[in-house]
């Protein structure tokens, strides 16, 4: 009787471990894709004041890294061309991290899909890792986080329907 309950765990243990694995590649299966863009950035942990730091702490926003500077270059038919990316604050709450652009009277933003699309999309894809991005209008005071998602459009829908 020994052997037969033996068998009996070996096959329940075996069921088990199956299901799992079975459980482990579906969730793996069905997750999203990423893009892993490998362009880091150094903090600058020298964090001065201004008003948009203020914001973001009264906001429950924990301040990690000061302005930065991203270089970038593209390579066309052989020839290399440079340029910049620039990151106001990269900040954290509830354990996500965030980009931080603040406005500028010379480049006042287009809320519409094309021109957040110009202005933020950048910063999404080279960090698929960051919660979004946080625009910050110090006119106004105002704080807006700006998330892709991967929705249709109104268009869509209503063609759908």
């Amino acid at each position: 009787m020994g052997d037969y309950s033996d068998g009996l765990l070996m096959l329940l243990i075996t069921g088990i471990i199956l299901f799992l694995i079975y459980r482990t590649f579906r969730s793996w299966v069905r997750k999203p894709f990423t893009l892993r863009s490998g362009i880091g950035f150094e903090m600058n942990e020298e964090i001065l004041e201004h008003p948009a730091v203020n914001m973001l702490e009264q906001a429950g926003y924990e301040v990690l890294s000061d302005k930065l500077k991203i270089p970038l270059s593209f390579k066309v038919d052989g020839q290399v061309f440079h340029s910049r990316l620039f990151i106001d604050y990269i900040v954290v709450k509830n354990r996500e991290f965030y980009i931080v652009r603040t406005s500028r009277e010379r480049l006042p933003i287009e809320w519409t899909g094309s021109g957040m699309r110009k202005d933020f999309l950048s910063f999404l894809l080279l960090y698929p890792d960051c919660a979004g991005v946080l625009y910050i209008d110090l006119e106004q005071e105002t704080i807006r986080e700006i998330v892709l998602t991967a929705g249709e459009s109104e268009e869509d829908e209503i063609a759908n329907e």
